[in-house]
Protein backbone atom coordinates (compact mmCIF):
# COMPACT_ATOMS: atom_id res chain seq x y z
CA UNK A 1 0.00 0.00 0.00
CA UNK A 2 1.26 3.23 -0.83
CA UNK A 3 2.35 5.78 1.83
CA UNK A 4 0.41 8.46 3.03
CA UNK A 5 3.36 10.71 1.80
CA UNK A 6 3.47 9.50 -1.31
CA UNK A 7 -0.53 10.19 -1.64
CA UNK A 8 -0.24 13.40 -0.52
CA UNK A 9 3.21 13.97 -2.98
CA UNK A 10 1.71 13.31 -6.22
CA UNK A 11 -2.02 14.48 -5.18
CA UNK A 12 -2.14 16.75 -7.76
CA UNK A 13 -0.63 14.80 -10.73
CA UNK A 14 -2.95 13.89 -13.22
CA UNK A 15 -1.87 11.36 -15.74
CA UNK A 16 -0.68 12.78 -19.67
CA UNK A 17 -3.64 12.73 -21.86
CA UNK A 18 -2.51 11.09 -25.17
CA UNK A 19 -3.46 13.69 -28.20
CA UNK A 20 -3.65 11.95 -31.48
CA UNK A 21 -0.94 13.38 -34.08
CA UNK A 22 -1.87 15.28 -37.24
CA UNK A 23 -1.23 13.76 -40.55
CA UNK A 24 1.39 16.15 -41.01
CA UNK A 25 3.58 15.31 -37.82
CA UNK A 26 2.99 11.50 -38.88
CA UNK A 27 4.77 12.34 -42.16
CA UNK A 28 7.47 14.28 -39.86
CA UNK A 29 8.39 11.77 -37.54
CA UNK A 30 8.32 9.11 -40.27
CA UNK A 31 10.86 11.06 -41.92
CA UNK A 32 12.81 11.69 -39.17
CA UNK A 33 13.13 7.80 -38.24
CA UNK A 34 13.78 6.74 -41.69
CA UNK A 35 15.75 9.28 -43.38
CA UNK A 36 19.07 7.94 -42.95
CA UNK A 37 17.53 4.31 -43.92
CA UNK A 38 16.10 5.94 -47.27
CA UNK A 39 19.58 7.70 -48.41
CA UNK A 40 21.45 4.70 -47.61
CA UNK A 41 19.66 2.54 -50.15
CA UNK A 42 19.51 5.31 -52.61
CA UNK A 43 23.18 5.28 -52.95
CA UNK A 44 22.81 1.95 -53.05
CA UNK A 45 20.76 1.82 -56.02
CA UNK A 46 22.64 4.61 -57.73
CA UNK A 47 26.02 2.85 -57.20
CA UNK A 48 23.86 -0.62 -58.59
CA UNK A 49 22.61 1.36 -61.92
CA UNK A 50 25.99 2.62 -62.58
CA UNK A 51 27.92 -0.85 -61.79
CA UNK A 52 25.19 -2.13 -64.15
CA UNK A 53 25.93 0.34 -67.20
CA UNK A 54 29.12 -0.37 -66.91
CA UNK A 55 28.72 -4.24 -66.79
CA UNK A 56 25.47 -4.28 -69.86
CA UNK A 57 26.41 -0.86 -72.39
CA UNK A 58 30.33 -0.24 -71.74
CA UNK A 59 31.83 -0.08 -75.15
CA UNK A 60 33.59 -3.27 -76.53
CA UNK A 61 36.55 -2.32 -77.64
CA UNK A 62 37.59 -3.79 -81.00
CA UNK A 63 41.75 -3.93 -80.31
CA UNK A 64 43.84 -4.10 -76.86
CA UNK A 65 46.69 -2.82 -76.99
CA UNK A 66 49.33 -3.58 -74.79
CA UNK A 67 51.79 -0.33 -73.54
CA UNK A 68 54.35 -1.64 -71.25
CA UNK A 69 57.18 1.16 -69.69
CA UNK A 70 58.77 2.24 -67.07
CA UNK A 71 58.15 5.72 -67.96
CA UNK A 72 54.03 6.65 -68.83
CA UNK A 73 53.98 8.14 -71.89
CA UNK A 74 52.18 11.94 -71.52
CA UNK A 75 48.09 11.71 -72.06
CA UNK A 76 48.20 13.56 -75.09
CA UNK A 77 50.43 11.03 -76.44
CA UNK A 78 48.30 8.24 -75.81
CA UNK A 79 45.25 9.67 -77.00
CA UNK A 80 46.27 10.71 -80.57
CA UNK A 81 47.68 7.13 -80.77
CA UNK A 82 44.22 5.86 -79.63
CA UNK A 83 42.88 7.68 -82.51
CA UNK A 84 45.72 6.93 -84.99
CA UNK A 85 44.95 3.12 -84.37
CA UNK A 86 41.43 3.35 -84.47
CA UNK A 87 42.19 5.33 -88.08
CA UNK A 88 43.84 1.94 -89.15
CA UNK A 89 41.81 -0.91 -87.17
CA UNK A 90 38.03 -2.26 -88.10
CA UNK A 91 34.77 -2.51 -86.27
CA UNK A 92 35.39 -5.95 -85.79
CA UNK A 93 33.00 -6.56 -83.07
CA UNK A 94 30.06 -4.69 -85.34
CA UNK A 95 29.07 -2.14 -83.04
CA UNK A 96 28.96 0.71 -85.22
CA UNK A 97 32.64 2.28 -84.08
CA UNK A 98 36.67 1.37 -84.38
CA UNK A 99 37.39 1.14 -80.83
CA UNK A 100 40.87 0.58 -79.40
CA UNK A 101 41.93 0.60 -75.65
CA UNK A 102 45.26 1.31 -75.25
CA UNK A 103 46.25 -0.77 -71.58
CA UNK A 104 49.18 1.16 -70.08
CA UNK A 105 51.82 -0.82 -67.52
CA UNK A 106 53.79 1.31 -65.74
CA UNK A 107 56.60 -1.53 -64.95
CA UNK A 108 60.20 -1.79 -65.24
CA UNK A 109 62.05 -5.22 -65.10
CA UNK A 110 65.20 -3.92 -64.61
CA UNK A 111 65.36 -4.42 -60.44
CA UNK A 112 67.27 -1.44 -60.02
CA UNK A 113 64.57 0.36 -61.62
CA UNK A 114 61.63 -0.78 -59.34
CA UNK A 115 61.71 2.42 -57.09
CA UNK A 116 58.01 0.99 -56.08
CA UNK A 117 57.53 -2.61 -55.83
CA UNK A 118 54.19 -2.94 -54.80
CA UNK A 119 53.35 -0.78 -57.74
CA UNK A 120 55.11 -2.83 -59.62
CA UNK A 121 54.07 -6.26 -58.63
CA UNK A 122 50.54 -4.52 -58.79
CA UNK A 123 51.19 -3.96 -62.52
CA UNK A 124 52.89 -7.17 -63.73
CA UNK A 125 50.09 -9.47 -61.77
CA UNK A 126 47.39 -7.30 -63.91
CA UNK A 127 49.80 -7.79 -67.02
CA UNK A 128 49.87 -11.36 -66.58
CA UNK A 129 46.11 -11.71 -65.95
CA UNK A 130 45.26 -9.93 -69.29
CA UNK A 131 48.05 -12.12 -71.10
CA UNK A 132 46.46 -15.35 -70.04
CA UNK A 133 43.04 -14.11 -70.65
CA UNK A 134 43.71 -13.50 -73.87
CA UNK A 135 42.93 -9.83 -74.10
CA UNK A 136 45.99 -8.46 -75.52
CA UNK A 137 47.81 -9.50 -78.82
CA UNK A 138 50.03 -5.95 -79.93
CA UNK A 139 52.37 -4.80 -77.36
CA UNK A 140 54.36 -1.58 -76.90
CA UNK A 141 57.76 -1.93 -74.98
CA UNK A 142 60.90 0.04 -74.05
CA UNK A 143 62.37 -3.00 -72.45
CA UNK A 144 61.64 -6.12 -74.88
CA UNK A 145 64.32 -8.18 -73.49
CA UNK A 146 63.62 -8.00 -69.91
CA UNK A 147 59.83 -8.04 -70.21
CA UNK A 148 60.55 -11.91 -72.58
CA UNK A 149 62.83 -12.96 -69.80
CA UNK A 150 60.08 -12.66 -67.22
CA UNK A 151 56.73 -12.66 -69.00
CA UNK A 152 57.50 -15.59 -72.07
CA UNK A 153 54.78 -13.74 -73.94
CA UNK A 154 56.42 -12.98 -77.58
CA UNK A 155 56.58 -14.71 -80.71
CA UNK A 156 59.54 -14.24 -83.00
CA UNK A 157 58.89 -11.82 -85.91
CA UNK A 158 57.83 -15.03 -88.20
CA UNK A 159 55.21 -16.15 -85.82
CA UNK A 160 57.14 -19.02 -84.34
CA UNK A 161 57.23 -19.19 -81.00
CA UNK A 162 60.87 -19.72 -78.52
CA UNK A 163 61.62 -23.87 -78.09
CA UNK A 164 60.47 -24.60 -74.22
CA UNK A 165 64.04 -25.40 -73.45
CA UNK A 166 65.24 -22.17 -74.26
CA UNK A 167 66.64 -20.23 -71.13
CA UNK A 168 64.72 -17.47 -70.16
CA UNK A 169 62.13 -17.89 -72.93
CA UNK A 170 65.42 -16.88 -75.06
CA UNK A 171 65.21 -13.53 -74.21
CA UNK A 172 68.75 -13.60 -75.45
CA UNK A 173 67.80 -13.11 -78.65
CA UNK A 174 64.44 -10.66 -78.20
CA UNK A 175 65.80 -8.32 -81.13
CA UNK A 176 64.21 -11.20 -83.98
CA UNK A 177 60.83 -10.59 -81.70
CA UNK A 178 60.43 -7.09 -81.92
CA UNK A 179 60.45 -3.99 -84.48
CA UNK A 180 62.32 -0.63 -83.34
CA UNK A 181 58.61 1.87 -83.89
CA UNK A 182 60.95 4.30 -85.92
CA UNK A 183 61.43 1.60 -88.21
CA UNK A 184 58.24 0.59 -88.99
CA UNK A 185 57.29 3.62 -91.53
CA UNK A 186 53.12 3.63 -90.83
CA UNK A 187 54.12 4.10 -86.88
CA UNK A 188 56.93 6.60 -87.49
CA UNK A 189 54.56 8.44 -89.31
CA UNK A 190 52.03 8.97 -87.44
CA UNK A 191 50.73 12.20 -86.34
CA UNK A 192 51.19 11.80 -82.91
CA UNK A 193 50.41 15.78 -82.00
CA UNK A 194 52.76 17.73 -79.35
CA UNK A 195 52.50 17.93 -75.56
CA UNK A 196 54.89 19.56 -72.76
CA UNK A 197 57.43 17.55 -71.82
CA UNK A 198 57.81 19.10 -68.35
CA UNK A 199 54.47 19.90 -66.16
CA UNK A 200 53.84 23.21 -64.85
CA UNK A 201 57.16 24.88 -66.61
CA UNK A 202 56.14 26.91 -69.82
CA UNK A 203 58.31 26.00 -73.33
CA UNK A 204 57.31 24.81 -76.27
CA UNK A 205 55.70 22.10 -77.14
CA UNK A 206 57.45 18.93 -78.18
CA UNK A 207 56.31 16.34 -81.38
CA UNK A 208 54.92 13.20 -79.48
CA UNK A 209 56.62 10.94 -82.02
CA UNK A 210 59.56 11.96 -79.43
CA UNK A 211 57.81 10.38 -76.88
CA UNK A 212 58.02 7.12 -78.63
CA UNK A 213 61.57 6.85 -79.38
CA UNK A 214 63.32 3.55 -77.31
CA UNK A 215 59.57 1.61 -78.04
CA UNK A 216 59.73 -1.57 -79.59
CA UNK A 217 56.86 -3.22 -81.41
CA UNK A 218 55.71 -6.68 -80.84
CA UNK A 219 52.87 -9.42 -80.50
CA UNK A 220 52.08 -12.12 -77.93
CA UNK A 221 52.74 -15.57 -78.97
CA UNK A 222 49.74 -18.12 -79.78
CA UNK A 223 50.17 -21.75 -78.83
CA UNK A 224 46.78 -22.60 -80.00
CA UNK A 225 45.12 -22.53 -82.98
CA UNK A 226 42.26 -21.51 -80.91
CA UNK A 227 44.21 -18.30 -79.26
CA UNK A 228 45.08 -17.63 -83.17
CA UNK A 229 41.47 -17.63 -84.59
CA UNK A 230 40.42 -14.91 -81.60
CA UNK A 231 43.32 -12.99 -82.69
CA UNK A 232 42.95 -13.05 -86.16
CA UNK A 233 42.02 -9.04 -86.78
CA UNK A 234 44.57 -8.36 -84.26
CA UNK A 235 46.70 -10.06 -86.67
CA UNK A 236 45.35 -8.06 -89.58
CA UNK A 237 46.24 -5.00 -87.62
CA UNK A 238 49.87 -6.14 -86.93
CA UNK A 239 50.53 -6.46 -90.01
CA UNK A 240 49.00 -3.32 -91.10
CA UNK A 241 51.68 -1.36 -89.04
CA UNK A 242 54.62 -3.06 -89.52
CA UNK A 243 54.11 -2.91 -93.09
CA UNK A 244 57.56 -1.77 -94.73
CA UNK A 245 59.56 -2.39 -91.47
CA UNK A 246 62.76 -3.75 -91.42
CA UNK A 247 64.67 -5.47 -88.54
CA UNK A 248 66.67 -2.73 -86.74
Amino acid sequence: MASEYLKWKYRDVKPEEKTEMTPEQKRRNWWEYHKWWLLLALVFVVGAGFLIHDIFFRPVPDYEVGFVSKIQPPTEVLEALQAQLEAQGEDVNGDGRVLVELDVYSVGFDPLSMTDADATSAAITRLTVDLSSGQVYLLLLDDPEGFQARMGALCYLDGSIPPDDAEKHDAANWTDMVYRWEDCPVLAGMDLGTYQPFLGVEGPDTDGQSAMAGIYVARRALWTEEQAAGFTADEDLWQKLTAGAVQG
